[in-house]
């Protein structure tokens, strides 16, 4: 029976394969790390590590059924699969080697020949979720045992990615007003994965002072279509089709009133819908929402952005100031996507501005605030790390710092593939070498 992609899936990431691995075209296959499984969400395994007949190679792994089915399914013209290293097909039904776009030939791994256990008996193996990072779990016994431990050090792991975030930042503010520097990480923020490149160019094209100027001359109710006009339009989305403006309820008089905007300024377009990547992004990812998104929060700001934020930041309880600024507007950011841009941008960009302008009220607010957040929902990635260090009962985060710091050590050290100097290693091998452990 021919296994479906699912399967491939769980067969490539458990490695039930032979030792005698060769190409479609001869060469020797050796696969030193077989990366993560995005979720389908572009090649099936990323960072993968091989080598390739004596050469080292890096980049993405592609499954599928059939070889024919890299051009069935458009991958020789999306610019996502440039990455791609290696195409692992169940048949290899073209009897050469497929090209990425840019014509580089990919070689074809044809796993039918290679298996170590058939598809109806992988369900007997020990199976990690799709996803895992590695194939053994790195501290299962701490973390059942003293969690309190894994939790400091997750801790400071976020302190240190923390840290980055605010050098990069106080980098931006030597080049470029606070309020500019403070909008372009709100777009990226919004830009999620996928369309992080095009948000951030129309922070570059569309200035925070440009857009503050025309706001604060309108009344209050006039500021949204406004905003919306402006970013919709310089995204190049304007005239929107049906379908992208289902992807928001707002009445269809504000629609018009938007369109009818754009129209009357006669403002050049600015990047190509070409920028913007559309393919299997989720409705509430699509940068029509985030565009409406940033402009929904523009427009409920009173005295500007970076002003309003500073203000939220220094109350009483700006977590819950904050988070609602975030989650009202016309157009609503959801909870934890609000919680991410408070962790990701709001208080860095507080600590790297109170630093910049020495500030002690500003730093120790952000502070504060850093300390007492609580978790969200995590991403997938702070899933998977925390899996991996902790197998299939990982701990429960307390705190975004928590979060942060899973995130830390798969950048830098899951990613990377640095174990060796991964602070959860170090830590596994003073507790083996103790006498008392």
């Amino acid at each position: 029976m021919t296994p479906d992609e699912t399967t491939l899936a769980y067969l490539w990431q458990e490695q039930a394969l032979t030792t005698d691995l060769r190409t479609t075209d001869g060469r020797r296959l050796r696969v030193i790390y077989r990366g993560v499984w995005t979720h389908r969400r572009g090649p099936d395994f990323a960072g993968a590590l091989l080598d390739l007949d004596g050469k080292l190679v890096s980049g993405d792994v592609e499954l599928h059924v059939r070889a024919s089915d890299w051009y069935a399914h458009g991958h020789h013209e999306d610019p996502a699969y440039d990455r791609v290293v290696l195409h692992a097909a169940w048949e290899d039904d073209l009897h050469h080697a497929v090209r990425r776009r840019d014509g580089t030939p990919v070689p074809t791994l044809e796993l039918a020949r290679f298996l170590a256990t058939t598809p109806d008996q992988l369900p007997s193996v020990s199976l990690r979720p799709l996803g895992a990072l590695g194939f053994a779990h790195c501290a299962p016994e701490i973390a059942a045992a003293q969690p309190e431990i894994l939790h400091r050090l997750f801790e400071n792991a976020g302190d240190n990615r923390l840290r980055e975030k605010v050098a990069r930042i106080q980098a931006r503010l030597s080049g470029e007003s606070p309020a500019q520097t403070l909008f372009w990480l709100l777009a990226d923020a919004l830009g999620y994965h996928q369309n992080r490149e095009g948000m951030r160019a129309i922070a570059e094209g569309l200035p925070l002072m440009h857009l503050e100027v025309r706001l604060y001359a309108l009344a209050p109710e006039k500021r949204f279509p406004m905003a919306a006009a402006l970013l919709l339009g310089t995204a190049g989305f304007l005239p929107l089709s049906d379908a992208e403006r289902g992807l928001v309820k707002l009445p269809a008089r504000l629609w018009q009133e938007i369109e009818a905007i754009w129209n009357a300024l006669e403002m050049p377009v600015g990047p190509a819908r070409t920028l913007w990547r559309l393919g299997g992004v989720r409705p509430t990812n699509h940068p029509v929402r985030r565009l409406l998104n940033l402009a929904g929060l523009l427009a409920t700001t009173h005295s500007g952005l970076l002003a309003d934020v500073l203000e939220l930041l220094v109350t009483v309880r700006p977590h819950r100031q904050l988070f609602a600024w975030l989650r009202a507007g016309p157009v609503p950011l959801g909870h934890d996507r609000a919680h991410e841009v408070i962790v990701n941008v709001i208080i860095p960009f507080a600590l790297g501005y109170a630093d910049w302008i020495a500030d002690d009220r500003i730093r120790e607010a952000a502070a504060q605030l850093w300390l007492e957040l609580p978790a969200g929902r995590g991403n997938q990635l702070v899933r998977a790390t925390l899996e991996q260090v902790c197998g299939p009962t990982p701990i429960r985060l307390r705190s975004a710092r928590a979060e942060q710091g899973l995130l830390h050590l798969y950048h830098w050290g899951c990613r990377e593939r640095r174990c060796w100097e991964c602070p959860v290693a170090h830590l596994v091998l003073s507790r083996s070498s103790s006498p008392s452990a």
